[in-house]
């Protein structure tokens, strides 16, 4: 009896465009090495002791790796990791007697992974989770807040009010927020710290008062919030007459409108002399103001002040061992507050905090858009080499700190070896690969289960939410996730919507967004000789596309019809000359294990989404058979999981034994 062994979703022809299924592991990690090592170990460079007499210094351009001690069979039999000692040149000058050494120092273990996109610890197979979260850069919000108070007749009333905010997320320092409140005063608020009238904020940043007036749209704002400030927060023993705005201010903004006064802190009644010679322009003023806003000492100079103020805002924000928006964050700044400032500039700067002031204000007024927090443009994907490179970075920084100790001890310079310690990096690694949420022990069901698990995404985690706290707007199915997250596969619990997959034709650019591959459409033509493009969520906001499922005619034109499409969140009919764009395949829009299951589209929502989770729970036959139904990914999704044995080039299986197979090619 003939068993007859059918395909659905008729795309054979387009497994072709599938790219390795791990290929998302191994490409992040080969980044790691050739970038993200280098990266981490520049951010250290140079290190110095107090007296600054003494330097050292990496070139991690040149660095090297050892051959593992252990290959990865023999790492899994023996219990150990599959780790390469990383070597570093490193130089040690002495200043003074301008001694130098340089040397070969090894400063770790570096975990490698496998071609099959995982690591080997302690003997244990772990992956890396993919994370996904809010990336670098500037997000304007709204909040609306209700309360009751009393009318006139005395009857009480609800009622609300909105603010407006500005965050400032960067990749590594200190949170910094714009807001209005609902007196439309602006602020400055950072973690720990009163917040600070923002144009206190933006002079003591650096920006002279002409250049703030000349680029915000409505300077008046600022100006009643500076004098609403001076009259709350500090008492005045003598009249302060109030900021008038002619043209500009002047530079001697403290000699004309202070004209120095006696300003007394109302909450410690500490009493500061401002002399009008001392403060020659406004950028030293605000220095003055926000280090006794920030600072509560009971005497202090006011050349002291200045100083420690000047020294709070540069560490905070300028400083790029202690703050970084890296490139992506850079280029949304750019993109959104319409800037060109250097890519390599991976801190703040005054521009971008006073035209982002400019956009705060036009937010309040509705000449600009909120962000959609939710938008896949504004998530970006961290990998797990990434988040590797972070603990990296981690691990660098107990190693600057010990060398940093030891130079400030000694008074002759020690030898390199002694120097520099292996602890601080594989103390920071191995507390990650061992602790982390984010690192778990791969699941080894069946081939199915391991490719998911690699290609998994999670918005928990360090630097992530929380599954208590995650609303239902966060768990839900956005439009941008179109042929980027799968809609049907995830958890069933509280980590529903918070742990999905990526799609089967989804990639990762180099900005850690996600893209998805459409045929071009001109004229109403889909053009396949020019083969396919990826876009991002951004860039498909442009465009009309429809489904791949469209019927074409022999041409490749589009129906004459009205047919049914798609442009940014809503639903459409076009006719095919309005049409941009053309979906690749009908399996576009899932995961791999929602395009095994066959005739999916006809099942209930939550079925599909039981029938995915269970396969990857399947144990796998003895003898493995082709499946009676199939879709046409299940040669791929095995072959990529590494399970079986593939030929370098294609041929005849003439013999085949539990020692050899012997394929006979036409090709010698």
């Amino acid at each position: 009896m003939s068993i007859i062994l059918k395909q659905f979703y008729k795309h054979e022809q387009k497994n072709q465009f599938f790219s390795d299924f791990t290929e998302l592991q191994r490409k992040s990690f080969l980044n790691l090495l050739q970038n993200g090592l280098i990266e981490e170990l520049s951010n250290r460079n140079p290190i110095r002791n107090n007296k600054n007499n003494i330097e050292l210094i990496f070139y991690p351009e040149y660095y090297k790796l050892k051959r593992p001690k252990w290959n990865v069979r023999q790492s899994i039999l023996l219990g150990k990791s599959y780790v390469a000692e990383l070597y570093i040149p490193v130089q040690l000058m002495d200043k003074k007697s301008k001694k130098i050494q340089l040397k070969w120092v090894l400063i770790g273990n570096l975990p490698l992974m496998t071609k099959r996109g995982y690591f080997i610890i302690n003997g244990a197979v772990r992956v890396i989770m993919n994370q996904i979260i809010r990336g670098p850069g500037i997000y304007y919000s709204e909040a609306i807040h209700q309360y009751d108070s009393f009318d006139k007749k005395n009857i009480l009333m609800n009622q609300s009010f909105s603010r407006y905010y500005a965050d400032f997320v960067s990749l590594r320092g200190y949170w910094l927020r714009f807001s209005v409140d609902k007196d439309h005063f602006f602020w400055a608020e950072m973690k720990k710290t009163p917040k600070i009238p923002l144009l206190w904020f933006l002079l003591g940043i650096g920006l002279s008062e002409r250049v703030i007036f000349r680029y915000i749209s409505n300077p008046k704002r600022l100006l009643q919030n500076f004098n609403h400030s001076l009259q709350t927060d500090f008492a005045v023993t003598k009249k302060v007459k109030k900021l008038q705005l002619n043209n500009y201010l002047s530079n001697n903004l403290v000699k004309n409108q202070i004209n120095g006064n006696i300003i007394k802190n109302s909450k410690k009644n500490d009493t500061f002399e401002i002399p009008s010679i001392v403060l020659p322009d406004s950028s030293i003023m605000a220095w003055d103001l926000i280090s006794k806003k920030l600072v509560k000492k009971k005497k202090m100079s006011i050349l002291k002040s200045q100083e420690q103020a000047r020294k709070w805002l540069f560490q905070r924000f300028m400083n790029p061992r202690t703050y970084d928006i890296g490139m992506i964050g850079r280029l949304a700044l750019n993109k959104k507050l319409n800037l060109s400032i250097s890519t390599k500039k991976h801190v703040l700067t005054s521009y971008d905090l006073l035209f982002a002031t400019d956009y705060l204000m036009k937010v309040e007024k509705g000449l600009k858009n909120l962000d959609d927090i939710d938008h896949l443009q504004n998530r970006k994907l961290r990998t797990a080499a990434e988040i590797i490179q972070i603990q990296i970075g981690v691990g660098l920084i107990r190693l600057e700190k010990y060398i940093k100790d030891r130079l400030n001890q000694i008074k002759v310079i020690p030898k390199m070896e002694s120097l520099i310690t292996t602890k601080s990096l594989n103390g920071a690694l191995t507390e990650f690969f061992g602790t982390s949420p984010l690192s778990q022990f791969m699941d080894q069901i069946n081939p199915l289960a391991e490719i998911t698990h690699k290609r998994r995404l999670t918005s928990l985690g360090p630097g992530g939410i929380t599954k208590d706290n995650a609303t239902m707007i966060i768990r839900g199915i956005h439009p941008t996730h179109y042929g980027r997250i799968c809609p049907v596969e995830t958890p069933e619990g509280k980590n529903a919507g918070l742990v999905n997959s990526i799609t089967t034709y989804a990639r990762i650019n180099s900005s850690g967004l996600i893209e998805t591959p459409f045929y071009k459409v001109y004229k109403g033509q889909v053009i396949k000789n020019l083969g396919i493009f990826y876009l991002s969520s951004d860039e498909e906001e442009q465009i009309n596309m429809v489904a791949a499922d469209i019927n074409l005619s022999a041409l490749g034109f589009l129906p004459k019809n009205q047919i049914p499409g798609r442009k940014k969140d809503n639903f459409i009919r076009f006719f095919r000359n309005q049409v941009h764009y053309m979906s690749l395949s009908p399996i576009q829009m899932i995961s791999i294990a929602t395009s095994l299951v066959p005739f999916f589209e006809h099942d209930d929502a939550n079925r599909a989404l039981m029938g995915a989770n269970m396969q990857r729970q399947a144990v796998p036959l003895i003898r493995p058979k082709r499946p009676i139904v199939g879709t046409g990914v299940e040669i791929r999704s095995v072959a990529d999981s590494g399970h079986i044995l593939e030929s370098i080039t294609g041929g005849i299986v003439s013999y085949v034994s539990a020692q050899k197979i012997i394929v006979h090619t036409v090709y010698k």
